[in-house]
């Protein structure tokens, strides 16, 4: 894999699976706050609020878990 810089490194294992951790992150956020927007759009009393709540807390939870795995991977870099 090449890096995005234009200088043609090749990445090391450990930063490979960073930046794809990196853009799995920024995937769920994403998602997160298309679900945010979605639960903002409807009648509080809408029973799809709940539904809703629920996959945002899924995602904020695998984000955290991201996140966390994201900063043992940065350690494991030289």
């Amino acid at each position: 894999m090449k890096d995005n810089e234009g200088t043609g490194a090749a990445l090391s294992k450990e930063e490979q699976d960073l930046r794809a951790t990196g853009d799995s992150i920024r995937a769920d956020v994403s998602r997160l706050a298309g679900v945010e927007a979605d639960k903002r759009a409807l009648d509080p009393k809408d029973p799809d609020v709940d539904r809703l709540s629920d996959v945002a807390v899924d995602l904020a939870n695998r984000i955290a878990r991201k996140t966390r795995a994201e900063r043992e991977l940065s350690t494991d870099i030289d």
